[in-house]
C-alpha cells in the first residue's frame, strides 16, 4: 500500500477565536500538543501564539463551519474549532490528531518502523532545513525551499499479515525515495540560490527581497482561492481544481431546465386562457345579440300595440306618447351603458393578452442569454484548466529544477491571470442571480395576469346576469304598462254606458 502523502504535521489552518472571528495560524503537531504560530518564521523564532493540549483531548470530529472545512478538538477544559482549506487536508489532520491522542495504536508520524536509514535521512533533512533557514534570515528566503518546509509524510498503518508486510515495505521504500528526492531538491535549490547570489552580488538583494515578498503575497492569494466545492484531495497534486466550475455548470443546466419547464407551462396556460377567452367572448356576444334582438322585438310589439291603442282611443295619445318616450330613452341609456362596459372589458382582455406576449418574448430572450452564459462558462473552464495545470506543476515542485527570473515572472503573471478568472466567475454568478430574479419576476407577472383575466371573466359573467335581470324587469314594466292601458279604455267605456243608462 502506498503511503498517505497528505498526513501533515505542519500546515496552515484557521482557528475560531473567542470573539467569533477566524484567525489564520501556522499549526505544528509535537509530542507536547498542537502549537500554532503567526507564520513559519515565528515557529523558527519559537514565538508561540497558543497551544492545544492533546493529552486532555477526548474527541476529534468533523464540524460544519461557514469557512472551508471545519473540525473540532474537544478537551476536558474547552472545545477548539479549526478549519482546513480542503476536505482531504481536514481528513488527514483528523487522522493524525487521533493517532497522536492514542499513540499505542500507531507509531510516531515522523519515523518509520525498523528503518534506521530513514532516521538518518530525517536528521540530515532537519540539519539542511536549519542551515537554509539561517542563511535565508541573513540574506533572502528561497521560495522553492519554502514549499517543503511544512510537509512531513507518514505511512498508513496496515495489518500485520504477510501480504500487508510486503506492501508496507514497498510503501516505506517509496517514502524513503520521496525523502531523498526532497533532500536533493533542497540541495539543488540551495546551490542554485547561492550561485544566483554570487552572480548578482549584494547590490541586488533588495530586488530579490521585493520579488520574494511579491511571490509570498501571490502564494497567500492562491491559498485563499475559493475551492470549497472540492470534497476530496488526491495525492501528489493530481486532483482537479474545476469543481467550482462544474457546480456552476450544473446550476446553469438546472436553471435552463427550469426555464424550459416554465416556458412550456406558460405556453400551455396562455393557450388555455386564449381558448377560454374566445369561448367567453363568443358566449357574451351571442347573449348580447339575443338580448338586443329580444328587446327590439319587444319594442316593435309594444309600438304596434301602442299604435293600435292610439287608433282605437285618440283621447289619451299625448300621455301615452310621453310614457313610451321616457321608457325608450331609459332603455337606450341602459343599452349604451352595457355596450360601453362590454367594450372596456374587451380592451382589458386585449391588453392582458399583449402583456402576456411581451412576457413570453422576455422569457425567450433570457433563455438565449442563458445559452450564451453557458458557452462563456465552457470557454472559461477550458482556459482555467490549462492555467491550473501550470499552477499545479509549480506547486508540486515539477518546475523547481531551474529557478530563473523568467520563471518568477511567469509565476506572478499566472497569479494575476487566476485573479482575473476568479473575477470572471464572480461576474457569471451575478448574471445567474440576475436571471433567477428575472424568472421570479416573470412568474409573478404571469400569475397577476392570470388573476386579472379571471377577474375580467367574472365581471363579464356578472354583467351578463345583471343585463338579463334588467331586461326581464323592463319586460315586466312594459307588460304592466300595457295592462294599465287596456284597463283604462274599459273603465271609460263602463262609465259612458252607466251615464247613458242614467240619462
Amino acid at each position: 500500500m502506498t503511503p498517505d502523502l497528505l498526513n501533515f504535521k505542519k500546515g496552515w489552518m484557521s482557528k475560531l477565536d473567542e470573539s467569533g472571528e477566524w484567525r489564520k495560524h501556522w499549526f505544528v503537531l509535537t509530542d507536547a500538543g498542537l502549537k500554532y504560530y503567526r507564520d513559519s518564521a515565528a515557529e523558527e523564532r519559537d514565538e508561540v501564539d497558543g497551544e492545544i493540549d492533546l493529552k486532555a483531548c477526548v474527541k476529534v470530529s468533523e464540524f460544519d463551519v461557514e469557512k472551508n472545512y471545519g473540525f473540532q478538538i474537544e478537551t476536558r477544559d474547552a472545545v477548539f474549532t479549526l478549519s482546513a482549506m480542503t476536505a482531504g487536508i481536514r481528513r488527514n489532520w483528523i487522522e493524525v490528531l487521533k493517532k497522536n491522542v492514542r499513540p499505542s495504536s500507531s507509531p510516531d508520524l515522523t519515523q518509520l518502523p525498523n528503518c534506521s536509514s530513514d532516521k538518518e535521512n530525517a536528521r540530515h533533512s532537519s540539519s539542511l532545513r536549519h542551515r537554509s533557514q539561517s542563511e535565508a534570515t541573513s540574506t533572502t528566503a528561497n521560495p522553492t525551499h519554502r514549499k517543503f518546509d511544512y510537509v512531513e509524510l507518514s505511512p498508513i498503518a496496515t495489518p500485520s499479515t504477510p501480504a500487508s508486510t510486503n506492501q508496507r515495505e514497498s510503501g516505506e521504500g517509496q517514502v524513503r525515495e520521496h525523502s531523498q528526492w526532497q533532500e536533493r531538491l533542497r540541495d539543488d535549490a540551495h546551490n542554485q540560490w547561492e550561485a544566483v547570489l554570487s552572480r548578482k552580488g549584494v547590490g541586488q538583494q533588495s530586488e530579490q527581497r521585493r520579488i520574494e515578498e511579491e511571490i509570498e503575497k501571490k502564494w497567500a492569494e492562491f491559498e485563499r482561492l475559493p475551492l470549497k466545492e472540492t470534497r476530496s484531495l488526491p495525492p501528489m497534486g493530481s486532483r482537479s481544481g474545476l469543481s467550482a466550475n462544474q457546480a456552476l455548470e450544473r446550476e446553469v443546466a438546472s436553471l435552463r431546465q427550469q426555464l424550459a419547464e416554465l416556458g412550456k407551462q406558460h405556453s400551455q396556460q396562455i393557450s388555455a386562457l386564449e381558448r377560454e377567452r374566445d369561448t367567453l367572448l363568443k358566449e357574451e356576444s351571442d347573449a348580447t345579440a339575443r338580448v338586443m334582438e329580444a328587446l327590439q322585438k319587444a319594442h316593435r310589439e309594444e309600438l304596434e300595440k301602442v299604435t293600435q291603442l292610439r287608433e282605437t282611443h285618440g283621447t289619451d295619445s299625448h300621455t301615452l306618447d310621453k310614457q313610451q318616450q321616457a321608457e325608450l330613452v331609459s332603455l337606450r341609456r341602459e343599452l349604451a351603458s352595457l355596450s360601453e362596459r362590454y367594450t372596456q372589458k374587451c380592451v382589458d382582455l386585449k391588453r392582458a393578452q399583449q402583456h402576456s406576449l411581451d412576457a413570453e418574448r422576455l422569457v425567450s430572450q433570457k433563455d438565449t442569454q442563458m445559452e450564451q452564459l453557458k458557452r462563456d462558462n465552457q470557454d472559461l473552464q477550458a482556459r482555467l484548466s490549462e492555467e491550473v495545470k501550470v499552477i499545479r506543476s509549480l506547486v508540486t515542485g515539477q518546475g523547481s529544477d531551474g529557478v530563473t527570473d523568467s520563471t518568477e515572472r511567469s509565476w506572478c503573471e499566472t497569479q494575476v491571470l487566476l485573479r482575473v478568472r476568479e473575477n470572471e466567475l464572480q461576474y457569471l454568478q451575478k448574471q445567474l442571480s440576475s436571471l433567477r430574479n428575472q424568472l421570479l419576476f416573470l412568474t409573478t407577472e404571469k400569475s397577476s395576469v392570470c388573476e386579472r383575466y379571471r377577474e375580467v371573466c367574472e365581471e363579464l359573467s356578472m354583467m351578463k346576469s345583471r343585463s338579463e335581470r334588467e331586461a326581464e324587469t323592463l319586460r315586466e314594466h312594459l307588460r304592466l304598462a300595457l295592462s294599465a292601458l287596456h284597463e283604462g279604455p274599459q273603465t271609460d267605456n263602463t262609465h259612458t254606458r252607466m251615464h247613458t243608462h242614467a240619462s
